[in-house]
């Protein structure tokens, strides 16, 4: 092979070469950094979402306790809601005798048939002779005005209203015996108004003290729900700069295949341009 071919074959060779290790480095670079952008972006993912758990267990507290104040607020306004009937089916067939010696009277086997229930035999039996059943004895009412009035209950047995009742009339007393109108009307009348005066205020300042509480759950939400919108705008953020920072490596090693290939053809291209290797190869054929 003349020196002026062997020449230019090392310097088409070491193009090529040059031309695809080029390539693959860019590739390379490329690809580390879309590594290391994905990993930085994997990591601050992670401290939102630790932030975003670690806030809302903290502020729980206030939320659950708002949810249950609310809950009182509504029950003693009697606006709590669903109004439903549940019957004690079991206490149905103990107070009623006949439907008790059915109980009883039954074989193991026709008490599977109601799981060994009595409640389920209950049930049943009321639906075979229920027109001649009174069952308010056996339910039990819950939401609206039961509510209301079991929260109105509650609030009349607490210590509270226990101590200021038990303190006024012990007031009124000893100043109608002070002045001998013990067992007048007025003193009677002085009673009967203090008690419906003293529920009066309790009620009026448990609901201003559940307010408060449920306004400071509310707020413990609100904050909860702000803190999650901005934790999931900040993590597609995140998530973006990770597609963007992939399809750059894309690009980027698509761009260096493409400049490799063009540097290959350019070299070859100028192999076939070059006159003592068209005359050489135009001997050997």
């Amino acid at each position: 092979m003349p020196p002026a071919i062997a020449a230019a074959g090392i310097t088409a060779a070491a193009s090529i070469g040059g031309g695809i290790a080029s390539s693959n480095a860019t590739k390379k670079a490329a690809n580390k950094a879309a590594a290391a952008q994905t990993a930085a972006d994997q990591a601050a993912i992670a401290e939102q979402q630790r932030q975003y758990n670690t806030t809302r267990s903290d502020l729980m507290p206030w939320q659950t306790s708002g949810s249950a104040a609310q809950d009182q607020i509504n029950a003693l306004l009697g606006i709590s809601t669903p109004v439903q009937k549940t019957t004690n089916w079991a206490a149905y067939v103990q107070g009623n005798p006949d439907a008790l010696a059915n109980w009883n009277s039954l074989t193991p086997a026709q008490k599977a048939q109601f799981n060994n229930d009595m409640g389920q035999f209950g049930s049943y039996h009321y639906s075979q002779d229920g027109s001649r059943r009174d069952l308010s004895a056996y339910q039990t009412t819950t939401g609206g005005q039961a509510d209301q009035q079991g929260a109105i209950d509650a609030l009349k047995a607490s210590p509270l209203y226990q101590s200021l009742f038990s303190n006024g009339e012990n007031t009124l007393l000893a100043n109608a015996s002070a002045t001998g109108g013990l067992r007048g009307g007025n003193t009677e009348n002085s009673l009967a108004n203090f008690g419906r005066d003293t529920l009066s205020t309790v009620i009026q300042n448990q609901l201003q003290n559940l307010t408060g509480v449920s306004s400071a759950g509310q707020n413990a939400a609100a904050q909860t729900g702000t803190l999650g919108a901005n934790s999931a705008n900040a993590i597609s953020n995140l998530l973006s700069n990770s597609g963007t920072a992939n399809a750059n490596a894309a690009l980027a090693s698509g761009a260096a295949n493409a400049g490799a290939i063009n540097s290959i053809v350019g070299t070859i291209g100028g192999l076939a341009g070059n006159k003592d290797v068209t005359s050489w190869a135009g001997k050997l054929f």
